[in-house]
């Protein structure tokens, strides 16, 4: 019996080690799946980490972008050392930088500087002394000031709250139109500005019914004249407006696309002005070519006036001045064109030296920027072509150019 026993207990004992191995077995099993689950939870958090690093990379590259930090400063342009300037120094950016005037908004000093920009525009503000410090602070380290434009044209007074002028409709001799154009240009010219958007030359105003001088076409000519010559005596540049004519006659273009039928004596105040300066009376420094689409005496085949080389050319050939367009982003225009990328280029095809473009966005404006200087870099525009319009832009800013 007691060998039976020890029989038992060795067969026990083989049982118990055989179980307990099978234990050990499934101990171990388990560990490793356990193991290989917090493996792949740690992997899973390593790629959580890595595509939300990667998002906060892409927002702060996209919110940099939409504040214009990636825009390129265009401003390090080199002069000679008698303070000239040599086109060949410039860069294509550069130069269609020049071309462009937009708003002068306080929120986009840095970028506008940044870009050199041709000139800013301002509208009211609240005091003369906001508009001194404002030009100021947008002038402050310019390498090439910037023109600074307004529109005060006898009409919308931007300084209406301080100062009051005479309205233009009620304008009636020379005296009075010259007086005008003192006042005013003595008036801009304390403040910063040197370009004003005036006098307009279209024979009726439809739509404001205070724009235009009064008179039959011979009046408006004289009266518009003796305002240009002394508002140039006074150091602010002058524009008349709105080529070819008939701009505040039915629709405003500002809302809407305007068709119109051009006289020879719409045409007469500016063929007559932009021969004064071989008249003594002044030549007008700007034209500013409207956004419609005429026929007639001038015919715009179409398009609006703005992007019409057969408008601008008709009298861009005889004159030594400026050409600007209207601002570009009314809808008189806009609404032409599905792709403002097309408009760029064709507002400089069209024979512009200045594009007016009050887009907010200095992407926006740096984009425009680029688009032109691709077609120049394609051959759709020649270099030569913007040569021309960033001499006769620097020489106005009292800039020699060489090249």
């Amino acid at each position: 019996m007691v060998t039976k026993k020890r029989s038992i207990s060795k067969v026990s004992k083989k049982i118990n080690q055989k179980n307990s191995g099978k234990t050990n077995l499934t101990g171990n099993s388990s560990n490793k799946f356990g193991s290989n689950k917090f493996y792949f939870k740690d992997k899973e958090f390593k790629l959580f980490l890595i595509l939300f690093t990667i998002t906060i990379i892409l927002a702060s590259m996209n919110l940099a972008q939409a504040k214009g930090y990636f825009i390129p400063d265009l401003s390090d342009i080199l002069f000679e050392e008698d303070n000239s300037i040599k086109l060949n120094n410039m860069t294509l950016q550069q130069k269609v930088a020049q071309m462009i005037i937009t708003h002068g908004g306080v929120h986009n000093l840095e970028y506008w500087q940044k870009m050199q920009l041709g000139g800013v525009h301002f509208f009211a503000m609240d005091s003369e002394e906001t508009f001194i410090d404002t030009i100021s602070d947008f002038q402050e380290g310019m390498n090439i000031p910037f023109f600074v434009t307004v529109d005060l044209e006898g009409c919308l007074n931007p300084f209406a709250n301080y100062r009051n002028f005479t309205i233009t409709s009620n304008i009636t001799n020379l005296e009075e139109s010259t007086a005008k154009g003192f006042e005013e240009g003595q008036y801009l010219s304390s403040l910063g500005f040197n370009l004003n958007f005036a006098p307009v030359v279209d024979l009726e105003d439809n739509i404001w019914k205070c724009r235009t001088f009064p008179g039959e076409k011979e009046e408006v000519t004289e009266l518009a004249g003796a305002y240009v010559a002394a508002l140039e005596s006074e150091g602010v540049l002058s524009t008349i407006k709105h080529y070819p004519g008939k701009t505040l006659v039915t629709l405003d273009p500002h809302e809407n696309l305007v068709v119109a039928e051009i006289t020879e004596n719409d045409l007469y105040p500016y063929n007559q002005l932009l021969s004064y300066g071989t008249t003594g009376q002044g030549l007008p420094s700007l034209v500013m070519v409207s956004h419609l689409i005429v026929s007639g005496a001038i015919n715009s085949e179409g398009y609006p006036s703005s992007v019409s080389p057969n408008v601008i050319y008709n009298f861009k050939n005889n004159y030594d001045g400026l050409v600007i367009s209207d601002e570009i982003n009314m809808l008189g225009l806009l609404s032409y064109y599905e792709d403002k990328d097309q408009l760029y280029v064709d507002l400089v095809l069209a024979g512009h030296d200045i594009i007016l473009n009050f887009d907010e966005d200095p992407n926006e404006i740096y984009h425009m920027i680029e688009v032109i200087e691709q077609a120049i870099l394609e051959g759709e525009i020649s270099e030569d072509r913007i040569d021309n319009s960033v001499r006769k832009i620097l020489r106005k800013k009292g800039f020699e150019v060489n090249g």
